[in-house]
């Protein structure tokens, strides 16, 4: 025990002699353990240090905050392996507004024993930047360069300081922010070099004091960005005046370094008419629309509204229900919920197709629906399907009675670790491949046919069967049906429940007469009443899915399933 404090001591002179910060995140805890110079980089106390997800993020700055949760998410994907490398590139947020550049590299570990997921990672100052922002200030005069900070972060606290003063003194309709950006400034350092930047933002920033003269206060807040304040001017000329802004930068070539090059930007808007809304909240609504501008082509006006507001809380939305099936899964409460497939002509059940449920802390029960979005949105999709499949695969293993259907996602079906992961597990069963099928949609179909094909191919190989899930809702013509080479097609259930249409009636027998010459098993889908089940019976449809026949279960109902013969291939 001494010698582990002792260990920690030095540990931690150490990190801070290098002026680094270490950090231990317990995942399913939601907890930070830091130590070495949180002074020095974080700019807090130690006893002041982020103890959860939540109060981490609020350092994070707001431009760099969604890009930096999804790299971590990924970083917790790869379950497969026992740990996975990130490196990480972003500003934090001091409390007094200054921003510092990070570059974190860390390691996520998984300990299978202990069900539990850490992530290790260390902390430094992004030094390289750090001069770079350093030579930029002394050539533009600021006076107020520290060594271990943005300088430009002296502008934005003057400016949240401004703002904080006059937003009380704003009149209706009065006074707005406008951030203009420059546009792959990446590629210019990449091409030109630093120095060629530093002149470039220089130039910049007297052009627009030139354009703008004493109508605006002009503030460098970041690397490429630039704010002009518009103190007392109407709030219906921002419009015009970022567009005026715009023109000058299209029409007019900047003379740097004996070079004449056009420097295209893009702006972001916000009105300040609100008394009550904070400096912090205008300057963050102004980078919101910035970043929209960037995100729709570069080179325009976006103004900050409520429906961008909305989107980017969405998009919070999306991660925090990303994040929640993520702990879901490492804490085991992502289940398979079997939903049986009927025979038509004996009313035995023909299969059962997994579904995937996540259940949260309270013991609520969760359909795909509520998630899967935010799933496809953090490409987790992958990660979805190989555990439904491997959980599909080991069913079957366990219980030699049964035969299980299991959809995959058109970026898991032609990922060859997927593939090759399916023929590890079944190369040695055909009869657990006998009565395995998968399920892909028309759009995993028709993406790439050639690779589709070959997928096809080898899991028919191996015994599989393969369905193509709601026909009839994408692009897949009849005569495709034939090349695809399928087993099973079940029919999108927006013909089922509106069969009273006679173009509806009209689908569901063409394909039942198309499967029948073509061998093709059929299923109709979302079946709810005796009344569709007895249409899609009469009309030759081979198998029934829908609520008619059952509600999925967690509970393996296994006990009383009678497979029908050409549904148990061996």
């Amino acid at each position: 025990m001494a010698d582990s404090k002792l260990w920690l001591q030095h540990l931690s002179l150490s990190l801070r002699a290098s002026r680094q910060v270490a950090y231990l995140y317990h995942v399913e805890e939601d907890r930070y353990e830091f130590i070495g110079d949180v002074m020095g980089v974080l700019g807090l106390a130690e006893d002041r240090t982020p103890e959860n997800k939540e109060q981490f993020s609020k350092l994070v700055a707001s431009s760099d905050l969604v890009t930096r949760q999804l790299e971590i998410a990924e970083s917790l994907t790869n379950l497969s392996k026992a740990e996975k490398n990130f490196t990480l590139r972003y500003n934090l947020t001091r409390a007094d507004g200054t921003l510092i550049p990070i570059i974190e590299t860390g390691v996520t570990r998984f300990d299978d024993h202990q069900k539990s997921t850490t992530i290790q990672s260390l902390m430094a100052l992004d030094i390289e930047k750090i001069e770079h922002q350093k030579r930029l200030a002394r050539k533009m005069g600021f006076r107020n360069a520290v060594s271990n900070v943005f300088t430009s972060s002296e502008d934005r606290r003057r400016l949240l300081q401004d703002l904080e003063e006059n937003i009380e003194k704003v009149e209706s309709q009065k006074g707005y922010l406008l951030l203009m950006g420059l546009d792959r400034m990446s590629l210019v350092n990449e091409i030109y070099g630093n120095e060629f930047v530093d002149e470039l933002l220089q130039t910049v920033e007297s052009m627009l004091k030139r354009v703008m003269q004493d109508k605006a206060d002009i503030y460098h807040i970041a690397g490429d960005i630039f704010a002009i304040y518009f103190k007392d001017a109407n709030t219906g000329s921002m419009w015009e005046t970022a567009n005026d802004i715009l023109q000058v930068f299209y029409n007019q070539t900047i003379d740097v370094q004996e070079r004449s090059i056009h420097q295209v930007v893009s702006i972001g808007g916000v009105r300040i008419e609100d008394k009550k809304t904070s400096a912090s909240s205008v300057l963050s609504r102004a980078e919101l629309a910035l970043m929209d501008a960037k995100n729709k082509g570069r080179g325009c006006f976006i103004e900050y509204s409520d429906k961008l507001g909305e989107e980017v809380r969405a998009f919070r939305d999306i991660l925090s229900t990303g994040d929640d099936f993520l702990k879901s899964f490492k804490d085991g409460r992502v289940k398979i919920a079997f939903q049986g497939i009927v025979n038509s002509r004996t009313n035995n059940i023909s299969f059962h197709e997994c579904l995937i449920r996540m259940i949260d802390e309270k013991g609520e029960v969760h359909s795909a629906g509520k998630f899967i979005g935010a799933i496809e949105r953090m490409g987790l999709t992958r990660l979805v399907d190989m555990f439904a499949t491997r959980e599909a695969i080991r069913e079957l293993k366990e219980f030699p009675g049964i035969s299980l259907s299991v959809n995959v996602s058109n970026h898991t079906f032609t990922d060859p670790d997927w593939l090759k992961s399916v023929k590890m597990e079944l190369r040695d069963y055909p009869d657990v491949a006998s009565r395995l099928i998968v399920e892909i949609t028309e759009s995993v179909a028709m993406s790439d046919v050639n690779q589709t094909m070959r997928v096809i191919r080898t899991l028919q190989d191996l015994g599989c069967r393969i369905a193509l899930d709601d026909f009839g809702a994408g692009q897949t013509a009849f005569s495709q049906l034939k090349d695809l080479s399928l087993d099973i097609v079940k029919i999108d259930k927006s013909f089922v429940r509106d069969m009273d249409k006679e173009e509806n009636k009209l689908f569901i027998r063409t394909l039942h007469s198309l499967a029948s010459a073509m061998n093709l098993e059929t299923v109709g889908e979302g079946a709810e009443t005796l009344s569709e089940a007895d249409i899609l019976a009469k009309d030759g449809i081979d198998h029934i899915q829908g609520f008619v026949y059952g509600l999925p279960t967690l509970d393996r109902p296994w006990a009383n399933i009678h497979i029908p013969e050409k549904f148990t291939k061996q």
